[in-house]
Order: structure tokens, then sequence, then C-alpha cells
């Protein structure tokens, strides 16, 4: 067999023929070789002909939770030991460049590629769990700030498209949608002088209206003129002007989306869909990417939906106004049949599915459920239950595992099933959607840290684990603030380790 310098010195047409003989995993190893290797692969599709590189089933959810210092995976926790696969994921994602004492968390996830907020949310990196690789998203801002306050960053990968991603950022409120840079200090000469002189030591007494009245800098006719109100102006305007940060480029952009159709509210409604005190939900809310599409659940109570491909965006109101529970956790997400949109209230389930034909957008109502039976027999007898999901944490059992498998959803062998009933008892659960599953009609709720997969078709609930980290310590704010389903990827344009800094 030819060594790696033989190799070199043959045609592009004879390396290429070599590449299409090695496995998958050889193949994505070959391609980070070398600048020329990439170039030969990419340029001839080869990776992405390969479909068992793509993504294609569930290996589990990445999960943070609230007021804790990082993510955790939970997912399956054996797997048969006849498996082939060669997929091994780091479940603590260890492999990033994190520190002792670093905060930080998962943003989104897009079809392999996980984006993460780390050095205490002031830094963006882009990594792939089975692939052990990261790369440092450059700042958009001189001014070093948390991403969350300022805006929301979403991941867009299409890996049967291309091996290149892109980062967009929508601004959480239309006046603050970047840091202020920092005021410039002045010298200590250059501080005003107040002289104050008290009445009886001096002949003039000091009066402060006066006073005020004659430091005034404005005059009659600099007032400023009269503008209308700025929070009845229309939201989201057109063009609508975002960052989008392209790792084929390279740099960050400023692109600007024009609207088709009407838009869906005012400033003033954007403004007024913040988060409450009391909230549990996403400190931003989901998004979800479909045939070339980002699906993005705007503040405002709407859906946008952008096409990265010729820079247009439509809107739509979500099917439940959210500002009338504020304890509802809205998820946004893919499942089989394209982009589809839950809520639970009370123990209800309720989920509407995005119909689009002829360029226009309309929800479609697909499924509603009282889980008061499944949580009634859940919370009885999962203690009694074994778990095929885990958590992975430092230092519990599972640190070290390398799992190769993905989760059997059509089989019970090894899970606690709970079959369709009813019951006369109080919903005393508390049931939030945790994801749905990408390729299937299943949506993964949990109690808590108590997850379940409900299968849509069937009405059928599978218990799979207590998703509570061990290093979790809080006990009044205990609970998961964001998840994110997550399907290995073999692809993707990271380097192992890397800062990409602009052209």
């Amino acid at each position: 067999m030819e060594t790696p310098t033989e190799l070199a010195a043959l045609p592009d047409d004879a390396l290429a023929h070599a590449f299409r003989s090695l496995p998958a995993r050889s193949l994505a190893d070959a391609r980070s070789v070398c600048k020329a290797w990439r170039a030969i692969v990419d340029a001839r599709g080869l990776l992405l002909r390969r479909r068992e590189l793509l993504p294609h089933f569930v290996h589990g959810i990445f999960i943070n939770c609230i007021d804790h210092c990082r993510p955790h995976l939970f997912s399956r926790r054996r797997f048969p030991a006849s498996s082939s696969a060669s997929y091994e994921v780091d479940g603590m994602l260890d492999f990033l460049p994190t520190y002792h004492g670093d905060w930080w968390s998962v943003l989104d996830h897009c079809r392999g590629l996980v984006l993460c907020d780390i050095q205490r949310g002031g830094q963006l990196c882009v990594c792939n769990p089975a692939m052990q690789t990261w790369t440092l998203v450059p700042p958009r801002w001189q001014v070093w700030a948390r991403w969350r306050y300022y805006a929301g960053a979403y991941l867009v990968f299409d890996p049967a498209m291309s091996v290149h991603y892109e980062v967009v950022l929508i601004p959480i409120d239309p006046e603050r949608s970047q840091p202020e840079p920092p005021r410039p200090q002045k010298a200590r000469s250059e501080w005003p002088v107040f002289e104050v002189r008290f009445h009886g030591v001096d002949d003039a007494p000091f009066c402060l209206d006066d006073w005020l009245q004659s430091s005034s800098d404005l005059s009659d006719e600099e007032e400023p003129n009269h503008v209308d109100d700025p929070c009845q102006v229309e939201w989201p305007p057109t063009p609508w002007t975002l960052d989008v940060f392209s790792s084929r480029v390279g740099r960050w952009e400023e692109r600007a989306f024009v609207r088709q159709g009407d838009p869906v509210g005012t400033v003033q409604d954007m403004q007024l869909d913040q988060p409450k005190p009391t909230w549990r939900g996403p400190r931003q809310r989901y998004a979800a990417y479909w045939r070339g599409g980002l699906y993005v659940h705007c503040r405002g109570s709407f859906i946008a939906r952008f096409s990265l491909l010729n820079d247009t965006y439509q809107v739509i109101k979500t099917p439940r106004d959210i500002k009338e529970n504020t304890h509802a956790k809205p998820y946004l997400g893919i499942s089989e049949k394209g982009v589809y949109f839950g809520t639970v209230h009370l123990c209800h389930l309720q989920i509407w599915i995005l119909s689009e034909s002829s360029g226009q957008m309309e929800w479609i109502f697909k499924y509603e459920d009282d889980l008061t039976y499944y949580g009634h027999h859940v919370r009885q007898y999962v203690p009694e239950m074994d778990a095929p999901w885990i958590v992975h944490d430092t230092g519990s059992v599972s640190e070290g595992i390398k799992e190769s498998l993905e989760w059997d959803s059509d089989s019970d062998d090894d899970t606690f099933t709970i079959k369709a009933g009813s019951t006369d008892e109080e919903c005393y659960g508390r049931f939030d959607i945790v994801g749905f599953h990408p390729y299937k009609e299943i949506v993964f709720l949990a109690d808590y840290f108590t997850v379940v997969a409900y299968h849509l078709k069937t009405s059928t609930v599978q218990y799979l684990g207590n998703s509570r980290p061990e290093s979790y310590y809080r006990n009044y704010t205990n609970d998961i603030s964001e998840s994110f389903v997550y399907t290995p990827c073999m692809i993707g344009e990271l380097n192992k380790g890397s800062t990409m800094k602009e052209n």
C-alpha cells in the first residue's frame, strides 16, 4: 500500500480513485491531512456521497441546566457488543478550550455541529462532538460582551450540500443590537471644576435654579423635533440587516434580508415579549433548519424563515400566543414531516406542523393529548425502573464511556413503556418539551429531569432516564433551561483546535 509521501506524488485523479476506496471515517481523516487533499475530496464531493457520514440517527440530548456551569449529554447507557458503528462521542465535550471555573453552555445544534458560548459567554465556538474538533468564531464586536445580552446566535449547517457552516445573529432588542463602545476616559486635568459660593461669605448668594438655567446648552431652536413613537414602527423591518458569519469566507458580514409578505407586529410587541423573572425557559428561543431555510422563534411571538441563498425572509405568528402563559416553554424543531411547534400547559400537549405551499405559511394543528395519566405512572413506577439512558458527568460512572450506537425507538426491550390510558387524578406533574426526533414522530418530554419519549402515532411513552447531573447542586432553581437533540455527523469544516481569523 502506498505511503502518504507516495500518495502526495500522484496526480489528483489517481488520489481521488484511492480516496474512494477508503472507509468513511478514514476518508474524513484523509481530508484533514492537508489543503490539497481537502480540495480533492471537496471538489469531487467524495464525503457528501457517503451517506453513513451524514446525520441519520439520534445519539442523545445536550442539556443546559439553570444556574449550572456547563452542558451535559444525556444518551444511551449501553449498546450491543455486535455493534460495528465507529462513532465515539465525548459526552462531556472535554476537548473544547474551556478552563477550570468557566461557565459555558450549548447555544444551538444543527445536523451534527454544536454552537457553544465559552469563556463565560464571551466567545462563540463551533464543535463536532463525533470528530472531537472545534473552531473559535472571531468576535463580532470590538468590545468583550456576553452574546446572550444582545443577540441570539443560531447555527446553519447542511453536510449534504456543503462542509461549511454559518452563524446568524438575531438581535434581542432593536434598540440594543450590539454593545456600546467604552466611553473615553478624560484626564484628571480635563475634569470640570465647580466653584460654589455660600450666602454670607460673598456678596452674591448661590442660586441653584439660576445656575441650571444659565448652564443649559439647549435653546428653543435647538430642541429636537417631534418624532413618531418608535415603538409603533412595524417589526420586523424590511430590509432586516443581520450579522452573519460564514466559514467559507472566514469573516462576519452584514446581510440585508428582504421581507416577503406583511409584518406581524410592532417594535413594542417585541419589547413586551421578554422573559419574566420567573421564566424557566430557554435564554434564547429555539431555531430549526429545514430544506434550505433557517426558522427562528423570535421575540414578538412570531417565526421567521430566513433563506440564506437569496437573502429573503418570511414571518408567521406562532400558533399560540406565548405571552398568555409565562410558564409555557414552547419548542420549535424538526421532525418527520417538517417544522414542528409544540407547547405543554397543565399537562396538555399541543403540536402544530408548518405547512408551506405557493409561498404561504400556515400552521396545521397536528396533535393534542392529556399527559396526566402518563405523569402519574412515571412518578409512581420510575424509582423501580432501570434507566436505559444516563447523563454524562465528571466523576460519575458515565465518565470515560464511549458510545457508538443510535437509540432504537422501536424497541422496548430495555425501556419501561406506558400505553395510552385515562385517570381521574389531578395533574400534578409538569412536563416540558425538550426536543423532537428529527426522523420519527416522537417528542421528548421532561418532568423536571425525568425524560420520556412520547410517540405521537401510538400515544405510547418510553421512559429514558433521569437527566440531572450529579454535579448539579442547585436546590431551588434546579431545572433544564435549554435542550438540543443531537445527531452525529462525520463531516464539517473544522480544524482540530483552531481559531478562525477574519480575512
